[in-house]
């Protein structure tokens, strides 16, 4: 059954490397490259579902910079019968041991 559920930034690394999850950063190129949870695919938040087919077969882990945009996206694709996770806190609350830490640009 498709649903969102919240969950907590230190629950993140759990799903990292999982075949049956994808992990979704739906914040901007820039961004994404200042830091992101290894494995994470960097898919902009402006109008995913239109622009992407995702896999139904996966869990959806999605974050953001803070959680607002990771929790409206979630809930259009909860409603769109995909089985979604949101980061609570989103990369601002992030500090597992995933992080990949680009460059400040």
């Amino acid at each position: 059954m498709a649903g969102m559920t919240l969950l907590a930034a230190d629950q993140l690394d759990w799903y990292v490397g999982k075949p049956w999850a994808m992990i979704i950063d739906v914040r901007n190129r820039r961004e994404y490259e200042k830091g992101h949870v290894k494995g994470a695919v960097n898919l902009p938040y402006d109008h995913l579902l239109e622009r992407v087919c995702l896999p139904r077969d996966k869990i959806l882990v999605i974050c953001c910079e803070r959680g607002a945009a990771s929790m409206a996206e979630g809930k259009r694709l909860a409603e769109n019968g995909y089985e979604v996770k949101t980061v609570i806190g989103g990369m601002h609350a992030y500090r597992g041991r995933y992080l990949v830490e680009g460059e400040e640009l």
